[in-house]
């Protein structure tokens, strides 16, 4: 009796699972025809409600960009890298934000005076630069009525950081410190910095005085292709000959470590660089750097004491390592490796930056919604490059649309044919254990009955030896 319900057990199991196998066929066909369930879409809202919600202020940005070279985070609070040719972003960590530049202001304060003074002038302390001694900032030591060439103010303005001297090549330079603040802001809005203005030349905190590091970028790309400041910022140590009223050289080593062969933090292919420090501010670091034909700008804002020197160079080796030049009409862009420029997208300004190019225009080009180039375009070659890369885009569009196609049609049937598999296991699985239990029953009856036989042979014996 108990064999038989055990058979019978078995036998409804496997009815159970052949019904649920037809129910799963069923439910699976109708998911595959492409309806979303109200409750799909209810979660995806608020999954993006979620994110849009969530602060983003600590977000590296570029990092969350679809098809992007993942960078590890660095300790500043922003972060920006550039391609000096194109414009290109690399990376950018809250780098609109707007901070205090500190020192990082000098490179500005130096291109005005290389763009506007001979190198052999002579420049005359006066107390619009020595009272920046006195109150005990970084400066040269200098005083009242100590002269220097402009060359050497200059190497003591962007190796030792010194306010004295800032401030008194803005009065050689303009004739007073406003006049030359005012040069400042009208080359910064020339450069296109936006989100900048500067109440001084040294880069001293004040309510007046800030920048992004998207506007120091624009700065240091103009800086860099003056071959003068070049070989002042990348000097690794200068020194300056005794003067009229100081007997004594004094040499100065570049705070930019990068540049510094003996230092702990020397990176070859940096080409030039500026420091930056004040309470108000915390860390602040420009850099840039040369190597494999491209050139590459970074700025860091707002960071602990000495990390930057290990997170430009972790920076510069990410930019130079995961990203590469694709020649587009009139230019080129600079994009992650993998990416091809026909999934690119376009932006199309009036250029006016240079007299007679009033028939050009200003191309910028996008990935995912972050500028990889700008090039320049007469409107024919706009229309003709937009033309062309349309076409490409649309036949890029068919092929991605049978990708997709095909990897859904392959993926459906895949979870099905899986989902089968999985079914005709455990159906051989009952089938054998059914199989052994029959064999097995089979076995224990033909055991039972030899026994019962022998129980009768032995007895008939015992009864007959009785007799």
């Amino acid at each position: 009796m108990m064999r038989n319900g055990t058979n019978r057990l078995l036998i409804a199991v496997l009815l159970v699972l052949t019904l649920t196998f037809s129910m799963a066929v069923s439910a699976f066909a109708e998911e595959t025809g492409g309806e979303i369930t109200s409750e799909e879409s209810t979660a995806e809202a608020g999954s993006q409600e979620a994110s849009a919600a969530a602060p983003q202020s600590e977000q590296v940005m570029t990092n969350q960009i679809e098809g992007w070279p993942q960078m590890s985070d660095i300790n500043e609070e922003t972060g920006f890298l550039m391609d000096a040719e194109n414009g290109a972003i690399l990376y950018s960590k809250d780098s609109s934000v707007i901070r205090y530049p500190a020192s990082t202001t000098k490179i500005l304060t130096a291109l005005l005076v290389i763009e506007n003074c001979a190198m052999d002038d002579t420049v005359t302390m006066t107390s619009t630069g020595t009272q920046m001694a006195a109150a005990g900032s970084t400066n040269a030591g200098t005083q009242n009525g100590e002269t220097f060439t402009v060359e050497q103010c200059l190497y003591m303005l962007l190796l030792k950081s010194a306010n004295d001297i800032a401030n008194q090549l803005a009065e050689h330079c303009s004739g007073s410190m406003d006049a030359f603040v005012d040069m400042m802001n009208r080359r910064a809005a020339e450069l296109g910095c936006v989100n900048t203005h500067f109440a001084n030349p040294s880069g001293m905190p004040s309510s007046e005085h800030y920048s992004t590091a998207e506007d120091m970028a624009l700065i240091m790309r103009e800086c860099i292709k003056n071959e003068t400041f070049l070989k002042i910022a990348g000097t690794e140590k200068y020194t300056v000959p005794p003067t009229n009223m100081n007997g004594e050289s004094r040499t100065y080593v570049n705070h930019n470590k990068l540049v510094v062969k003996d230092s702990e933090y020397y990176y070859v292919p940096c080409i030039a660089g500026k420091t930056g420090y004040t309470d108000a501010a915390w860390r602040t670091y420009i850099a840039a750097a040369k190597k494999d034909g491209k050139t590459l700008i970074c700025v860091l804002m707002r960071g602990p004491d000495k990390t930057d020197f290990k997170d430009a160079a972790a920076l510069f080796e990410y930019g130079f390592n995961q990203f590469g030049k694709v020649d587009v009409t009139a230019g080129n862009v600079t994009i992650p490796y993998g990416v091809s420029a026909d999934q690119l997208t376009t932006e199309l300004t009036p250029y006016s930056g240079e007299e007679g190019t009033d028939s050009l225009h200003e191309v910028r080009f996008f990935y995912n919604g972050i500028r990889v180039g700008t090039a320049y375009m007469t409107e024919a070659e706009y229309d003709t490059f937009t033309g062309e890369a349309s076409d490409a885009a649309a036949a890029q569009t068919t092929a991605n649309e049978k990708t997709a196609a095909k990897k859904e049609s392959t993926g459906s049937g895949s979870v099905g044919r899986t989902f089968l598999l999985i079914f005709l296991i455990v159906l051989v699985v009952l089938v054998g254990a059914l199989a052994l239990r029959i064999v097995y029953v089979q076995r224990e009856k033909k055991r039972r009955a030899a026994l019962r036989r022998r129980r009768r042979a032995a007895r008939r014996r015992r009864n007959q030896n009785r007799e």
